[in-house]
């Protein structure tokens, strides 16, 4: 079962949120935690209470389970825009610019991993990324590694055509006796 926290308001810009979010989201919650625990930006210590609020929620509705026995992780995180003070700031030449004060909106969906629904963020090794070799593929390697030699045993040519030097006239003295 699933629990929900919301923050409303926060004066900070919803860009500067989403940074976090997008660190957290998918991650397990212990993870999630310790990320934003240590974490220098500003809105982070918000953030940080904000996913305690949803665990304990998890735990009201879950009375008889414990977080760490459930695998709790961050099922969604969205963060939109709030409302937008609009200030005055004084400029040159008696006009006035624009200040826009945003805040945002943070909604945090919390679930244990138990359910079959939810895809769990999952990091990829370098062992994963590496096709297995086998024969074509080193065949072709040495194909591209003999046109390549090729190529670099061919004189190199000028492209651009050089303009013919002018020959600068001595300038005409006035010599006076």
């Amino acid at each position: 079962m699933e629990a929900v926290a919301k923050l409303n308001n926060y004066p900070t810009s919803p860009r500067k949120m989403r940074l976090l979010a997008d660190l957290i989201r998918g991650l397990e919650v212990e993870k999630a935690l310790g990320i934003l625990q240590f974490n220098p930006k500003h809105p982070a210590v918000p953030m940080y209470k904000l996913l305690k609020s949803a665990i304990n929620n998890w735990e009201q509705k879950n009375a008889n389970e414990k977080v760490e026995d459930a695998g709790l992780i961050v099922k969604t995180i969205m963060v939109d825009g709030g409302r937008v003070i609009k200030r005055m700031r004084p400029a040159p030449q008696g006009r006035g610019y624009r200040v826009r004060k945003r805040s945002n909106h943070v909604t945090i969906i919390v679930d244990s991993i138990n359910n079959k629904q939810i895809p769990v963020k999952k990091k990829i090794t370098k062992v994963e990324e590496v096709a297995p070799v086998t024969e074509n593929v080193v065949e072709a390697a040495a194909v591209t590694k003999k046109s390549v030699s090729k190529k670099q045993t061919e004189p190199k040519t000028k492209t651009k055509k050089e303009k013919p030097a002018t020959e600068k006239k001595p300038a005409a003295k006035n010599i006076k006796k």
